[in-house]
């Protein structure tokens, strides 16, 4: 809960999601979904460093590793029509560097406190790759950039992150003692406009209408997430030593993409949304150690058809149309998250 027992702590964590539908709004786009094919894997490790200035006061390094791809039809015609391509997208992201305290003092509070952060996103990760892809039509390659730009390790930007923690041990009532409840939440703000990578509407290869004109590079966005949850005791492991540190979980998790910046212009393509998951979890503590796994389970989604609308392939005489359900919004019914933590 951000309060360790040694001086230094090293974790590696690693979450992957696989999503392959597509939403509109908080509708399975199923039509876009068969036509386009989209298949996307989001795998990222990253490796974090905690210094203890003192009992009250720490600071952080993470640094995440992208291991991501994609893949759709060429051209979006349906199952079996088109031919299937795609690209990896592998490196590092970008950095983040945070300061925390708590408010209140460890020592008079052992169990339960509130600690707040704030520190610094730097744009460590590439936010344009590029490959030799195909147009929507299927009729030429070019060395472009990679989309949808949720696999790109970084986003361009020089963000502020702001974070707080909670969390409340029970020693009373008896029924309670030794459960525990927490909160989370962190924001991400992008003060920067557009990152000048060309987004999908430019990778298209299509006619646009006016209304796709102001998207041809990517946005950087702000992003935010809360979670809250519940660790519980299992009964029957306190007297035995190497299960008395387990402890399962339920969390509940709200992640999204904002629509417009806190700071700054909000210009070029974004994808903005959110997703809602709930999921079961454990905790396994020993001595200097940690291990963490939490299987969240999306159970509501939203995609902002507005701002996240591509175009279609066309035939090569008139225009694709403005059509908000051309929208590769997708969300991942199921994730899997691992995190190791070392004390020292």
């Amino acid at each position: 809960m951000g309060l360790g027992s040694g001086k230094f702590q090293l974790s590696v964590g690693w979450r992957q999601a696989n999503a392959t539908r597509s939403y509109n709004g908080t509708n399975y786009n199923e039509d876009f979904t068969q036509l386009w094919g989209p298949r996307m894997r989001q795998s990222v490790m990253d490796v974090t460093g905690r210094y203890y200035l003192n009992r009250r006061v720490s600071v952080l390094a993470t640094l995440p590793i992208s291991m991501n791809r994609f893949t759709m039809l060429f051209p979006p015609k349906g199952p079996q029509v088109g031919v299937r391509d795609g690209w990896s997208v592998n490196g590092i992201g970008d950095l983040q560097l945070h300061t925390q305290a708590t408010v209140l003092d460890p020592k008079d509070h052992p169990y339960e406190n509130v600690i707040v952060g704030l520190g610094m996103k730097i744009p460590t990760g590439d936010w344009d790759e590029r490959r030799y892809m195909p147009n929507l039509n299927g009729t030429a390659y070019r060395r472009t950039a990679v989309y949808p730009a949720a696999v790109m390790p970084g986003d361009g930007g020089t963000g502020i992150v702001a974070t707080v923690d909670a969390f409340k041990t029970f020693r009373a009532p008896r029924l309670l003692r030794g459960q525990s409840v927490f909160v989370s939440g962190s924001y991400l703000s992008n003060p920067r406009n557009t990152n000048g990578t060309s987004s999908i509407i430019s990778s298209a290869g299509v006619p646009l209408t006016p209304n796709f004109l102001d998207e041809l590079t990517n946005s950087v966005a702000d992003a935010y997430a809360v979670q809250a949850g519940v660790s519980l005791k299992v009964p029957g492991t306190w007297n035995k030593p190497n299960l008395k540190g387990l402890r399962a979980r339920v969390v509940g998790r709200w992640e999204g993409v904002t629509n417009t910046d806190l700071i700054g212009a909000s210009g070029g393509f974004r994808q903005p949304g959110w997703a809602m998951s709930v999921g079961p979890g454990i905790t396994w503590a020993r001595e200097k150690d940690m291990i963490m796994v939490d299987v969240p389970i999306t159970c509501l989604r939203y995609i902002n058809p507005g701002r996240s609308a591509v175009p279609g392939p066309s035939n090569g005489v008139n225009p694709a149309p403005f059509n908000p359900e051309r929208n590769l919004g997708l969300v991942a019914p199921v994730a899997v998250t691992f995190r190791y933590i070392r004390s020292f």
